[in-house]
């Protein structure tokens, strides 16, 4: 059973005791005028996080003074409401860089208090929910849309450190994550890609390029093998059309096997296209009674494997009219 709502005074005056750890300004009236404009900015937006919060979480059968008083995932997205109204603030008189480093200072005090770490400057829509938390971090450009809910370390970052000092314009380096995505624990996202609406990231995944609307992204295990050149990465495997296609990134070059159960490649198979993230191939020659993994070789040297379920690698088989299997050990 659903508890009664917090009254929005208890969320604006807890909101006012944060707040009132934006420093000394000119004047008490000047501080008064800025914590009256971010309390009505913010005030609605929270209670609004926290009935979602409390509608989607089993583990809080509803209870929202239970969230409100318990749960510091939540008080993690409380001071990122806060702390993103008072650096995009813009009043005459008042200088940005006081209000910006104020408004980090709220968020390095959140995220040692929480665990969570939000950058100010990160936009996140309506009815935003962060269950558990610990470990996540969202960076400065991300975009998030309505009606997300993230799990526990997931980290929406840069692929590569970038510093412009020169004052030109700096890239986007942050996802974009549509509205309605679910992520699941210890998920990463990498670099300017989007995630589409209604998109759910299973546990583990790692994300470098762009995730259409409506999809799911499920792991498929993969093994690194340290080299000189930074080795390719298999994000799925999936047949279609008769072909097995490969996702993934730094895929141009690289020659796909299939390997038996000690890694040895056993069956060859024929690209009929291919890009640096994406690898078309059927069936080559004899294929394995039982196969093992699906390997990628540059050079001759196995660089990556991946195993996907067996039905996979048959159908693929089967669907491109491959004689009868053969042993492969």
């Amino acid at each position: 059973m659903s508890s009664p709502a917090i009254p929005r005074s208890v969320i604006e005056q807890d909101l006012r005791g944060l707040a009132d750890r934006l420093g000394p300004a000119r004047s008490p009236e000047l501080s008064e005028r800025v914590v009256r404009l971010v309390l009505s900015r913010v005030g609605g937006q929270v209670a609004e996080d926290l009935a979602a919060f409390a509608g989607r979480d089993a583990a809080a059968h509803g209870d929202q003074r239970y969230i409100y008083s318990g749960y510091l995932s939540f008080r993690s997205v409380m001071a990122h409401r806060l702390a993103h109204a008072v650096g995009t603030l813009r009043l005459p008189g008042v200088p940005a860089d006081l209000l910006t480093a104020q408004a980090r200072r709220i968020s390095e005090e959140a995220r040692l208090a929480t665990g969570v770490e939000i950058h100010p400057g990160a936009a996140i829509g309506r009815r935003f929910v962060v269950d558990h938390g610990s470990g996540t971090v969202i960076g400065e450009d991300c975009e998030i849309g309505d009606d997300c809910y993230f799990l526990q370390n997931i980290v929406l970052g840069a692929r590569d450190i970038v510093a412009r000092s020169d004052g030109s314009v700096r890239p986007r380096r942050h996802p974009r994550i549509g509205s309605r995505v679910q992520i699941g624990g210890d998920v990463c996202v990498f670099g300017p890609v989007c995630v589409g609406d209604d998109c759910v990231i299973d546990p583990g995944a790692r994300i470098t390029t762009d995730v259409p609307a409506g999809a799911r992204v499920r792991v498929v295990s993969t093994t690194q093998i340290s080299l000189t050149e930074r080795a390719p990465v298999v994000h799925g495997v999936a047949v279609v059309a008769g072909c097995l296609v490969i996702t993934g990134c730094r895929l141009h070059g690289t020659v796909p096997v299939v390997l038996d159960g000690n890694r040895t490649p056993c069956a060859s198979l024929t690209v009929v296209g291919a890009s640096d993230t994406e690898m078309h191939c059927r069936p080559a020659g004899d294929w394995p009674a039982r196969p093992s993994a699906l390997g990628l070789l540059s050079r001759g040297q196995l660089v990556c494997y991946v195993r996907p379920v067996a039905e996979v690698l048959n159908r693929c088989r089967d669907d491109a009219g491959r004689p009868q299997a053969t042993s492969c050990g």
